[in-house]
């Protein structure tokens, strides 16, 4: 079972924050926590907005910084664009896992399809960087994992093994050979971690609730809180239904940069108004925060990406005074 708070009520009660040791020192997956059921917020929520209309990868290159974050492993680009000028930044990453979560590729292109109409919306000092599909081949083969049989989710330096579990079972290889072997997580990290980010909200499918990562000073838990109220989502404590290891959002917590893993409610819909609720609360908090230490370096993409040498990413010599790695 699973221990879970209500949305309704959530900034009195306070969440769980745990702290995590160094990545190779982390404690094993933990204890099934009991269960409470509780009865979600019954206040009549506003009207909702209509989604517009997706539009075509050539339409989101006319607004905002198109970028190329990387490729996958078949040889598909991974894009982003860019909105907004920090340097707060937040980033919306959809399709870390497809297959079955492919309405989360869906959400993350409304949701910038709704930025891009309305750059307004974007609170001064915050920047948003939109990442529909991390998984361009699981997407093309109809798959949760990448071409090389690895979850994207399992493949990060957290509590990392070899073996992952899913909603299937246990997945032999699913953690990939070593922490970053696929180039879709190794250029997401330094991407994410080289600006700094402020923030990462990774979008999943199924279960309409909100988990934070562990391992920062509590801000993940307090974003969590945020989107879930927002979106009248559940907050959830922690993840029992199975162990985790390898998590995009423990690894970011660790460095600094608040995460949260965002779960729509089935496997179809992308629910779109409800997370344009917990998108827009979470950039307003945001907004209140003080940037992090380093973002007035606003390192381009461009140059980000290159600074992946030791793990063999293309490298130019005249962007590694700007590497932290």
């Amino acid at each position: 079972m699973v221990a879970i708070l209500c949305t309704a009520g959530l900034l009195a009660t306070g969440g769980v924050s745990v702290s995590l040791a160094a990545p190779d020192e982390l404690p094993p997956a933990p204890e099934r926590a009991a269960a409470s059921e509780v009865t979600p917020p019954t206040k009549e929520p506003p009207p909702e907005p209509t989604p517009p209309a997706t539009s075509t990868d050539e339409a989101h290159d006319t607004v905002g910084n198109a970028l190329e974050l990387t490729r996958s492993v078949q040889g598909r680009p991974i894009n982003l664009v860019e909105l907004g000028d920090g340097p707060r930044w937040v980033a919306v990453i959809g399709g870390i896992h497809q297959g079955n979560e492919a309405n989360t590729t869906d959400l993350v292109y409304l949701l910038l399809d709704h930025f891009q109409a309305n750059l307004d919306l974007i609170p001064d000092g915050v920047g948003v960087a939109f990442i529909p599909d991390l998984n361009p081949d699981g997407a093309v083969a109809g798959t949760r994992e990448n071409a090389n049989g690895v979850d994207l989710n399992r493949n990060w330096d957290s509590n990392w093994q070899p073996d992952s579990y899913g909603p299937s079972g246990l997945v032999v290889g699913g953690g990939g050979t070593e922490p970053f072997s696929e180039p879709e997580t190794r250029l997401l990290a330094r991407y994410l971690v080289d600006r700094p980010f402020l923030a990462a909200i990774f979008y999943h499918s199924r279960g309409a609730l909100v988990v934070a990562g562990h391992g920062d000073d509590g801000g993940s838990a307090e974003l969590a809180r945020v989107i879930a109220i927002a979106a009248q989502y559940l907050y959830l404590t922690e993840w029992t239904a199975y162990p985790l290891s390898g998590q995009a959002t423990d690894y970011l917590a660790n460095q600094g940069i608040h995460a949260v893993d965002v779960e729509l409610t089935n496997y179809t819909d992308p629910d779109f108004a409800q997370n344009l609720r917990g998108l827009n609360a979470a950039l307003a908090w945001a907004q209140a925060l003080d940037p992090p230490p380093g973002a007035e370096r606003d390192i381009p993409a461009q140059i980000s990406i290159r600074c992946g040498c030791r793990l063999g990413v293309d490298c130019a010599g005249f962007a590694m005074a700007l590497c932290l790695w």
